[in-house]
C-alpha cells in the first residue's frame, strides 16, 4: 500500500515539474504525425492529453481482464476518431500539415469530452461499471469541398455503461443496455435509421449512470441531433431503469397499481405541471400527455420528496424553455402506489 501511494506521489510530482514540451502522455521527441505535433506544440492540448491519459488509467483500474481489453480497443478506436474528426475531410492530416487554431480548439473539446466519458467507468452503489463507446467521423458530401462551410465533417458519439460483475447480472444488464441503445439510436434523427452513418448531421447519445440504489440502476439518456445547417439542435433527456435482483427492466406496475392509476397520476401531474410552470406552458393541442406522464422512461427517483417527471423540449413549452420537469409529491400518490414501490425505489 505504501509503495502504491509513493508511486502515485512521484507521478504527480513528475507531471508538475515537467515543462510544456514533455507534459504530453508520450515522448514528444518522437512525435512524427501532425496530430502528435499539435499535442506537443500546444501547452493546453498537451495538458488535456495528459489528463486524458490519467483518466484512462483510472478508468481501467480494478476491471476484469476482458473489460480492460475491450476498453483498450475502444480507446484506440477513439484515438482514430480524434485524428479524423477535427479535419476538413474526416481523414488524418498528413505529417507535413498543421492544425489551424479552430482545429486545435476542436481537438481540445474532443479530449475533454473523452475524459468525461472515461469518468463513467467507476464503482457506484457497490457495483463496478465499465464504459463502452462508439465513434464515427464522416465527410459531409455537400460541404466537404466548400471553403465557407462550418460543417465539413459529421461526427457521432455513442457511450453507455457495462456492468463488470457476476455473469448472470452482467449478461442481463448488458442485454438491457443493448435494447436501450437500439431504441434510442434509431429515433434521434428526423428520418430514423442508423445515426452513426449519417454524413449530414452530428449526433450524441450519452447513456450515463444516474443512480445505483441497492439493486436498482437508473440511467440518464441524453441525446442530441444537429442537422448541418439547422437553426438549432434537437435534444432530449429520458431515463431507463434496471432491477438487478430481478434481472429485468423496471415496469410501471413496479411503482403503481390499481384500477385507473394512469388517470390519477395524469391528473395529479398535470395539475403540478401547471402549478410549477404556469404561463410558460403551451398545452393546447398537446397529444398523449397522459402517455408521457405514465411512461417509466420519463421518471426519475432522485428526489426524496416525490416522483420527478421529465418532459422533452417542444412537448409542453416552447423550445427556448428547455426540457421542463416536475416533482409530484409521494404523499399525493399514496392511493395508487404498488406494494413493491418502496422496494424498487430503495433497491431492496
Amino acid at each position: 500500500m505504501m509503495r502504491t501511494i509513493l508511486g502515485a506521489m512521484l507521478l504527480v510530482l513528475a507531471l508538475a515539474m515537467a515543462g510544456p514540451a514533455s507534459a504530453a502522455s508520450f515522448d514528444c521527441s518522437k512525435a512524427t504525425t501532425a496530430f502528435e505535433k499539435a499535442i506537443c506544440d500546444n501547452p493546453k492540448l498537451s495538458a488535456d492529453d495528459d489528463t486524458l491519459a490519467v483518466a484512462f488509467a483510472t478508468a481501467i483500474g480494478g476491471l476484469s481482464k476482458p473489460a480492460v481489453i475491450a476498453m483498450r480497443a475502444e480507446q484506440r478506436a477513439w484515438l482514430d476518431f480524434a485524428t479524423r474528426s477535427c479535419t476538413d475531410h474526416a481523414e488524418p492530416l498528413s505529417d507535413v500539415d498543421t492544425y489551424t487554431d479552430n482545429q486545435i480548439d476542436c481537438l481540445g473539446l474532443a479530449f475533454s469530452t473523452r475524459t468525461g466519458v472515461l469518468e463513467q467507468s467507476r464503482m457506484l452503489g457497490g457495483h463496478r461499471f465499465a464504459v463502452s463507446s462508439s465513434y464515427s467521423a464522416l465527410p459531409d458530401p455537400d460541404a466537404v469541398d466548400d471553403p465557407t462551410s462550418y460543417w465539413k465533417v459529421a461526427t457521432h458519439q455513442l457511450t453507455y455503461p457495462a456492468l463488470d460483475g457476476g455473469k448472470a447480472d452482467a449478461e442481463g444488464f448488458d442485454s438491457f443496455i443493448s435494447d436501450t441503445v437500439a431504441s434510442v439510436s434509431g429515433s434521434i434523427t428526423d428520418e430514423g435509421g442508423d445515426a452513426m452513418s449519417d454524413a449530414q448531421s452530428d449526433t450524441t447519445v450519452d447513456i450515463t449512470l444516474s443512480e445505483v440504489v441497492g439493486t436498482r440502476v437508473t440511467l440518464k439518456v441524453m441525446t442530441n441531433w444537429f442537422g448541418h445547417g439547422a437553426a438549432h439542435s434537437n435534444w432530449g433527456i429520458t431515463y431507463a431503469h434496471y432491477l438487478l435482483g430481478r434481472q429485468r427492466a423496471m415496469e410501471a406496475s413496479d411503482i403503481f397499481a390499481g384500477e385507473g392509476w394512469e388517470k390519477t397520476l395524469t391528473d395529479i401531474a398535470t395539475a403540478e405541471l401547471k402549478r410549477e410552470h404556469g404561463d410558460n406552458l403551451q398545452l393546447e393541442g398537446v397529444e398523449n400527455l397522459g402517455a408521457i406522464i405514465t411512461d417509466p422512461s420519463r421518471w426519475s427517483f432522485g428526489s426524496d420528496y416525490g416522483l420527478t417527471i421529465q418532459f422533452e423540449p417542444y412537448e409542453v413549452a416552447a423550445y427556448a424553455y428547455g426540457a421542463p420537469t416536475i416533482v409530484v409529491p409521494w404523499e399525493s400518490l399514496g392511493d395508487i402506489m404498488s406494494e413493491s414501490s418502496d422496494s424498487v425505489r430503495y433497491g431492496s
